[in-house]
C-alpha cells in the first residue's frame, strides 16, 4: 500500500525558472572565499555536493561542527536572492492540480521535499494556491544535507508517519532520483526542461513520465492497486 506521495517543487510542480548556473558559481565564490580549496569544487557538480565535498575538506582542516553549520549556512544565505526572484513568477505545470486533487481525494498523504529556502517555497504556496493540497512542506532549513542526500526524504516520512519503501518521490532531476534512492523511496522521474528521460533514466529512475497527466494516472494504478 502507498502511505505517501512526496514531490519535489521546482521543474515538478512548478516550470523550472531557476538560474541553476548562476547559484552554482555563487556558491563556488562563496565556499573560495571561507578558504575551501578550489580543487575540491567544480561548476559541474550540483551546490549540495560541492558544500559536502567543502564540509568535509573544512573538517579535515579542524573546522568544528557549529563551523561547518555557518559554512553551509552562508552559501545557502548568498543564492537565496536567485530563489526569490524565481519564487516570484511561479508558473503551475499543467495537470497538477488535478493530481493534487486526486491524491487528496483518495486520502494520499502528501509533501513537498525540496533543496529551495523556506521563504521562497511559501512565496510559491501562496501565490499559486497550491498549499491546501499538502500535508507537509520540506525545505533545506529543515536538514543540514540537501539532495541528492537523502536526508529530506527521510525527515518527510519520520515527521508524515509513514514507511519509505511504501512512500513515492517525484522529481525532475538525477539529484531527486539519487535521494529517493538512497531514502528507500519509489523514484519516479518527470521530465522537465532540466532533465529529459535518458538523464532520469540513467540516475535510477523506477518510472519515467513526461507530464503530469500521465503521472497522475500512472500513480492511480499504483495506488489502487496496493489498497
Amino acid at each position: 500500500m502507498v502511505e505517501a506521495v512526496l514531490l519535489d517543487m521546482d521543474g515538478t510542480l512548478i516550470e523550472f525558472n531557476y538560474d541553476l548556473g548562476s547559484a552554482r558559481m555563487i556558491g563556488i565564490a562563496k565556499l573560495l572565499e571561507m578558504g575551501v580549496d578550489r580543487r575540491v569544487l567544480s561548476e559541474s557538480k550540483p551546490i549540495a555536493i560541492n558544500i559536502e565535498d567543502a564540509v568535509e575538506f573544512m573538517r579535515g582542516k579542524g573546522f568544528s561542527e557549529d563551523e561547518l553549520k555557518v559554512l553551509r549556512s552562508k552559501v545557502y544565505e548568498a543564492v537565496e536572492a536567485l530563489e526569490l526572484k524565481a519564487a516570484e513568477k511561479p508558473v503551475v505545470r499543467n495537470g497538477v492540480l488535478e493530481l493534487l486533487s486526486w491524491l487528496k481525494e483518495h486520502e494520499v498523504k502528501t509533501a513537498i521535499c525540496t533543496n529551495n529556502c523556506k521563504r521562497a517555497v511559501e512565496i510559491v504556496l501562496e501565490k499559486t494556491g497550491l498549499k491546501k493540497f499538502f500535508n507537509d512542506v520540506f525545505t533545506r532549513n529543515d536538514v543540514d544535507r540537501l539532495k541528492p542526500f537523502p536526508d529530506i526524504i527521510l525527515k518527510a516520512c519520520e515527521k508524515l508517519g509513514v514507511k519509505p519503501e511504501k512512500t513515492i518521490y517525484v522529481g525532475d532531476s538525477p539529484i531527486d532520483i539519487a535521494a529517493a534512492r538512497s531514502a528507500g523511496v519509489k523514484p519516479i522521474g518527470i521530465v522537465s526542461s532540466l532533465s529529459n528521460a535518458e538523464r532520469l533514466r540513467a540516475a535510477g529512475a523506477e518510472l519515467i513520465v513526461s507530464n503530469m497527466d500521465e503521472l497522475r494516472e500512472k500513480l492511480r494504478k499504483i495506488i489502487l492497486q496496493c489498497s
